[in-house]
């Protein structure tokens, strides 16, 4: 009798434990449908910043000049399982934009707020190949309560902020 009873409240021990389990699953999935989401979403919001900039920009020049690579951006745009890579070039001047997602759904080890995109943004013409130097920052896409947005960081300033034309415009300037 004794043993049945260890017997049943194993069981009915084991039963909560695979209800718990399954309750934890599901929130992993859910996370993880977020983080997937948000990341998309990152990928198709700085595009969108780097193709405003370069029609805006175009739109101001008797003869547009600054080409951006991809054109458009579609669904297949994104791949969540490798570097991602945006080019914006003008005459020669490369602004390089890499970006990947992070090896966990968030991450807080290069950026003070949490990111589910990392990468660099690259900034070179001939004269900084012929001194090997590439100019690069850092950009993090960070969720957060009012919504998502790409940040740039630089290491060697510690400057940071938003990610926008007004961003794109400066480091192409020093190009010039």
């Amino acid at each position: 009798m004794k043993r049945k009873r260890k017997a049943q409240g194993r069981l009915d021990r084991l039963a909560q434990a695979i209800e718990a389990i399954a309750g934890r699953d599901q929130s992993l999935i859910d996370e993880s449908t977020l983080v997937d989401k948000l990341r998309f979403g990152g990928a198709a919001d700085l595009h969108r910043i780097c193709r405003e900039f370069v029609d805006d920009l175009n739109a101001r020049l008797t003869k547009p000049a600054l080409v951006i690579d991809p054109p458009e951006w579609n669904a297949d745009s994104y791949d969540d399982a490798r570097p991602n890579l945006l080019q914006i070039s003008l005459r020669g001047r490369l602004l390089q934009l890499e970006y990947a997602a992070t090896d966990e759904p968030y991450s807080t080890e290069d950026f003070r707020h949490r990111y589910v995109l990392r990468g660099g943004v690259r900034s070179f013409n001939q004269d900084f190949l012929e001194r090997d130097t590439v100019d690069e920052q850092q950009i993090f896409y960070c969720p957060h309560e009012t919504g998502a947005a790409w940040h740039f960081f630089d290491a060697r300033t510690y400057r940071t902020g938003l990610l926008s034309a007004d961003y794109l415009a400066a480091e192409l300037e020093r190009l010039l």
